[in-house]
C-alpha cells in the first residue's frame, strides 16, 4: 500500500479523482464505450494467445475496463498489475489469484515526483526540461508488455497539474508531453509489446456532424506490426466539453 505522502500526492495531482471520475464516466454512457472496450480486449487477447507470453504486465492497469484479464488468467502464469494507484474493488477481486502481482509504481519512472516537487515561485522551464531529459525510460523484463489507453495519459495528468500550480503555457505543455510521451513509448520493448493509445480527440455537434480535432500524443509512433484503428465515442453526453461531442481516435499496434 502507499504511504500518506503518497496519498495526498496522489490526490493533489489528480490520479485518484480521475481514476474515480473514468468509472463515473463509463457507467454515464451507457454501454457507448463498448465497441471500443472489446476492440482493445480483442486484440489483446489476439497477440497473447498468439506469442504465449508466461509473464505479463499491465501498465496503467486501473479498472482493467481494456483488459481480457480473464482470459488472460487462464493463458498466462503471471500477471502484474502496475499503476500508481489501484482501484480498491480490483485489488479485493483479484488479490486472491496467485497468479496477479501488485505494483504501486510511477510508470514514468519517476517524473510524477518532479512534477510535484515544482513551486510557482522557482519554476524555470528550461531547468525543470533539464530535469526531465534526465530521467531514464523505465525497463520491464515480462514476456509480454501492455501499454493500454494510457500513453495520452502519462502526459497529460502532470501537465494539468504543472498548468495549475506553475502555470504553464500551451507550447510549454506540448513540450513536456512529448518529452513524457517518447519515454513511454522508449519503456516498451520491441517483439514484446502491445501499444493501444487515443491519438485524436474529434468533435461532433449534437447532429454528429464533425466540427473539428486536436491531436492527444504529440510524438510519431512507429509502424508496428498489426496495426489497427477505430473510433472510441467517449463522451456522448457532451460533459467532457459541454458544446459537443467528442470521441477518440484509437490506435492499436505491436512493436
Amino acid at each position: 500500500m502507499n504511504s500518506f505522502y503518497g496519498f495526498i500526492k496522489e490526490t493533489r495531482m489528480g490520479f485518484r479523482p480521475v481514476q474515480a471520475g473514468i468509472m463515473r464516466r463509463f457507467l454515464r454512457e451507457e454501454g457507448a464505450w463498448g465497441s471500443h472496450l472489446n476492440n482493445s480486449r480483442d486484440y489483446i487477447l489476439k497477440v497473447v494467445k498468439e506469442l504465449k507470453p508466461k509473464s505479463v504486465r499491465i501498465l496503467g492497469s486501473g479498472w482493467l475496463l481494456d483488459i481480457p484479464i480473464q482470459e488472460m488468467l487462464e493463458l498466462c502464469d503471471e500477471i502484474v498489475l502496475d499503476d500508481i494507484v489501484h482501484p480498491a474493488q480490483i485489488e479485493n477481486k483479484y488479490s486472491k489469484f496467485k497468479k496477479v502481482r501488485f505494483e504501486f509504481a510511477d510508470i514514468t519512472n519517476g517524473v510524477v515526483d518532479l512534477c510535484y516537487k515544482q513551486k510557482k515561485n522557482s519554476f524555470i522551464f528550461d531547468t525543470f526540461l533539464d530535469q526531465l531529459n534526465k530521467i531514464d525510460p523505465k525497463l520491464y523484463s515480462e514476456d509480454l508488455i501492455i501499454s493500454g489507453n494510457i500513453l495520452s495519459q502519462s502526459s497529460v495528468m502532470l501537465t494539468d497539474y504543472l498548468a495549475r500550480s506553475v502555470k504553464i503555457n500551451g507550447q510549454q505543455i506540448t513540450i513536456i508531453s512529448e518529452i513524457i510521451q517518447q519515454k513511454h513509448l522508449e519503456s516498451l520493448p520491441l517483439d514484446r509489446s502491445v501499444l493501444i493509445s487515443d491519438i485524436e480527440e474529434e468533435f461532433y455537434d449534437e447532429d454528429d456532424r464533425f466540427i473539428g480535432s486536436k491531436p492527444t500524443v504529440y510524438i510519431d509512433l512507429p509502424k508496428g506490426k498489426n496495426q489497427h484503428e477505430w473510433l472510441w465515442s467517449f463522451d456522448t453526453k457532451m460533459v467532457y466539453k459541454d458544446d459537443c461531442k467528442t470521441k477518440l481516435k484509437v490506435l492499436a499496434l505491436t512493436l
